[in-house]
């Protein structure tokens, strides 16, 4: 890291001497070497991880002249070596410079395309973005937080803070922007179910909030790449056309097995048991909503990972009816209700904030509960 500070440095105090050229009207660089600098906004397709599910931003900057080519963005520890960290919000996350070909290694091994969009920005521009950038790099790592430190959001921050004041103008934001939150932006731009099922599940809080400032619900890649296609810098597009420099390689396959089926078998059974009263299966029916009862309860409770203040799933699916089973016949029927009211709820808000499974997995828990009421 030592030799690519010393490398950015001498880039820098190169451009320090081009900016002493005459400016014109715009701010920018009267020069004809305006690429000398070429800054890109960089786009990964989604991955078959849950963290990985809405793809990712970055920005890649170079100087040919020097043999510069980095790759600057937010990197977190590897999730699938720290799950149980994860789940705690003790996990890291730091700017980090990486050289573009070993970045785009990872993506190749993945499987997973990576496309780049070149910044029409001026010379003085890019090089005060690489600047912060560089001294983004040298800054103490951070707690990982997917949603408010979330790649897209954070790209988008960069450019707009490397800009001069009134030179980034923006087309306005879409209506589904102003009107949904960042959990329902993020869960609609994913079509793998079982990981918007697990989304919807963790995130809750802030994620839910509807009425904060747009910029900040520019959560997904692929909506950035929008908000930018039409945005003007400095007179003129921000965007200029997209290239692929990494094909997709991925094999994109649904699981015949989803989500719904699994909450439509748990309530059949669970439905069936009103009749049979066993319960030992009335025991099975209950152990997966139970189990992402107390699951949610801990991310509310205990966990410091960002966007889990409130979930609505607490409501039906929470620890009590363990903890005062003894008094099951009293609260069965109070409970039931609830699980029915909230369902109903659920149904017809405007905006959905729950998976079908968690539905079924409520009318599960409900229905179980009234069984074991009667024995």
């Amino acid at each position: 890291m030592a030799k690519l500070y010393a490398l950015i440095a001498l880039l820098l105090l190169s451009l320090s001497v081009m900016a002493q050229t005459e400016r014109g009207a715009d701010g920018g660089i009267m020069s004809q070497n305006e690429d000398y600098v070429r800054a890109s906004f960089v786009v990964a397709e989604p991955g078959q991880s849950i963290y990985s599910a809405l793809g990712h931003a970055s920005l890649r900057l170079e100087c040919p002249e020097h043999g510069l080519d980095y790759i600057f963005s937010y990197e977190g520890e590897n999730v699938d070596d720290n799950v149980a960290r994860f789940f705690m919000g003790r996990l890291q996350m730091a700017v980090m410079a990486i050289p573009t070909q070993e970045f785009l290694s990872q993506y190749h091994e993945e499987g997973r395309g990576v496309r780049q969009y070149p910044l029409q920005l001026p010379l003085h521009v890019k090089q005060r973005l690489w600047q912060q950038m560089d001294e983004r790099v040298q800054q103490q790592p951070v707690p990982y937080d997917y949603m408010n430190r979330g790649c897209a959001v954070s790209v988008l921050q960069w450019i707009e803070a490397a800009c001069d004041a009134d030179s980034l103008q923006y087309a306005a934001w879409p209506d589904f922007v102003q009107e949904q939150s960042r959990k329902e932006i993020g869960g609609d731009s994913i079509s793998n179910q079982w990981q918007h099922t697990i989304l919807y599940t963790i995130a809750g809080g802030e994620a839910e909030d509807t009425q904060m400032d747009p910029s900040l619900k520019a959560v997904v890649p692929s909506l950035l790449v929008r908000l930018l296609h039409d945005a003007q810098a400095y007179g003129r597009p921000l965007l200029a056309p997209g290239e692929q420099i990494l094909p997709s390689r991925q094999q994109v396959e649904q699981s015949w097995f989803t989500p719904t089926m699994l909450g439509l078998i748990l309530l059949a059974m669970s439905l069936l048991n009103l009749r049979l009263r066993q319960g030992w299966l009335a025991i099975a029916c209950m152990a997966l909503p139970m189990a992402l009862g107390l699951f949610v309860c801990y991310l509310v409770l205990l966990s410091e990972l960002p966007c889990t203040q409130w979930n609505w799933l607490l409501l039906p699916l929470n620890p009590l009816p363990l903890l005062l089973w003894r008094w099951r016949r009293q609260w069965a029927l109070p409970y039931a209700a609830l699980c029915l009211v909230w369902i109903v709820a659920m149904l017809i808000i405007p905006q959905q904030l729950v998976d079908p499974l968690h539905l079924l997995l409520a009318a599960t828990m409900a229905v179980s509960v009234l069984t074991f009421s009667r024995r």
